[in-house]
């Protein structure tokens, strides 16, 4: 039996796998979207699901608003001494960990291991005596370099830095943009595991010394080729329980960035040669130092079992920044949306609800009930990248109106322009059913279409236009609730499914 890549057709940027027990578990890169640091499981590597979220909220007063392309970026997990960790960075405030007992349970508050400006990707390694140390990669854009590696020294128990940060590795020359380091150690060696290049056009290095401050030897082991992966990214080894039938017992992780659906996940076969090197990929059956992405392969033997999955209707939704207690109230399959009060763009409501594309084809609906949204408030569905458009609903006395909402003009986080087209329409509108369909018009491509339908009779459409990717992340789309006058009981009741 085979499996094909990609095997999670979903932005996961920068996952890392481990196994532990019966069980594989990934998180990946969530950025200023929350709750953030996704927790999904697997029984076999090849199908996941979203059990949990490790971070409720990123503790900084900044991140109540929208910071996008800020936040969570590239952790780490970890399981040492009956407890699983994640490490992870924010690009403006430092390094910082999580760590519950139940991985699908609550875990704990973000703790700062290291403040500062332009850390990226931690990974720790607990060393066989006992001390325990941090790789790590800067952003340039807040430290003014890159494509170095440095290593910290923690506290054992705290898992706090008691070192100078020292730089150990400059791939500079041989390995630029090196980053997203995975720290690993067998037969005497220790290895790093790091993509260089850049993420839509670079390669898989691996870095291996005898000392962990280096002198390291490194060797590229996976890049495009003649496939057609782009990247291929960061990612992780990880070691099933037994070898499969193709006698592959190893397997490397990673992502690759696919435009609007943002950087998927696929799997490659990897074993040891003798001299202590992984092959990747196609190297696994021809031998060669540097393989390529495979499209298909045999799957890896499966554990027992189901693995926990995350039944919530709204568990793929997150906000674009922290949520607050009275933006929302969860009520079985349905989500009751405060309108709150916002004068700003739709590109820095913090409220707005919004789940990543999880398909090259889809249709998606909502029901939405207005009946307690109050005079100037509005309800819009969304889809969102670098611009967005919404088709909004909005309580206008005893009428009520429709607008088709479109950014445009914003580069990066800066603000977008806005605007509009709609109008007014007499009668009732109490509740409307909205629809979202995608369809995929190239491999990296996509168009969308938002519809309504009320229970008044009114239909209307924003007809077909294009999305695109957002900065770091894929398209994705959601909806949102907001008001033009005070926090009062205005609301919208949502419901999917």
């Amino acid at each position: 039996m085979t499996y094909t890549n990609p095997i999670v057709l979903c932005d996961y940027s920068d996952p890392d796998v481990i196994r532990v027990g019966d069980t594989y578990y990934m998180t990946a890169s969530s950025f200023n979207f929350l709750p953030g640091l996704p927790v999904l499981a697997s029984r076999d590597l090849v199908h996941w699901s979203l059990a949990s979220y490790a971070c409720r909220e990123i503790p900084f007063a900044r991140y109540d608003e929208v910071q996008n392309a800020c936040g969570i970026w590239a952790p780490s997990i970890r399981f040492h001494g009956g407890k699983f960790y994640i490490f992870v960075a924010t690009p403006d405030e430092g390094i910082f960990f999580t760590s519950a007992e139940n991985p699908f349970g609550e875990w704990s508050a973000l703790e700062c291991v290291w403040k500062g400006k332009g850390f990226e990707d931690p990974c720790p390694i607990w060393d066989d005596d006992g001390r325990v140390f941090l790789v790590h990669a800067y952003v340039k854009s807040r430290i003014g370099f890159n494509s170095k590696l440095g290593l910290l020294e923690l506290d054992p128990v705290t898992l706090l830095a008691i070192s100078d940060d020292k730089v150990i590795f400059d791939g500079t020359k041989t390995q630029p943009t090196i980053e997203g380091p995975k720290f690993y150690k067998r037969g005497g060696f220790y290895y790093i595991f790091a993509p260089a290049g850049g993420v839509t056009d670079g390669w898989q290095a691996v870095l291996r010394s005898r000392k962990i401050d280096g002198k390291w030897e490194e060797r590229i082991v996976l890049a495009q080729g003649s496939s057609s992966v782009n990247g291929p990214h960061q990612g992780a080894w990880v070691e099933s329980a037994e070898e499969n039938g193709a006698g592959i017992r190893d397997w490397f992780v990673h992502f690759q960035e696919r435009g609007v659906f943002g950087r998927i996940v696929h799997l490659q076969p990897m074993k040891w040669t003798e001299d202590g090197w992984p092959l990747m990929g196609s190297a696994v059956m021809t031998g060669a130092e540097c393989g390529e992405p495979v499209s298909s392969f045999e799957m890896p033997v499966p554990l027992s079992g189901n693995p926990s999955a995350c039944e919530f209707p709204f568990r793929d939704f997150q906000f674009s920044a922290n949520p607050k207690p009275d933006y929302a109230r969860f009520d079985g399959k349905s989500v009751v949306l405060r309108c709150v009060p916002s004068s700003s763009s739709l590109w820095r409501v913090a409220n707005v609800m919004t789940k990543k594309i999880d398909a090259e084809n889809f249709d998606f609906e909502l029901a939405a009930d207005f009946s307690a949204m109050d005079e100037g408030s509005r309800f819009g569905v969304i889809f969102v990248g670098n611009e967005y458009k919404s088709l909004e609903v909005r309580r206008l006395g005893d009428s009520f109106g429709y607008a088709v909402v479109e950014s445009a003009g914003g580069e990066g986080d800066e603000e977008r322009d806005e605007t509009e087209k709609g109008g007014t329409v007499s009668g009732t509108c109490s509740s409307a059913v909205f629809r979202v369909s995608f369809r995929k018009t190239g491999g990296r491509s996509g168009e969308a279409c938002i519809s309504l339908r009320c229970d008044g009779g009114f239909s209307f459409s924003t007809g077909k236009f294009s999305v695109e990717k957002g900065h770091w992340v894929g398209g994705r789309f959601g909806f949102y609730a907001s008001s033009d006058g005070k926090f009062g009981g205005s609301h919208v009741k949502v419901r999917i499914g």
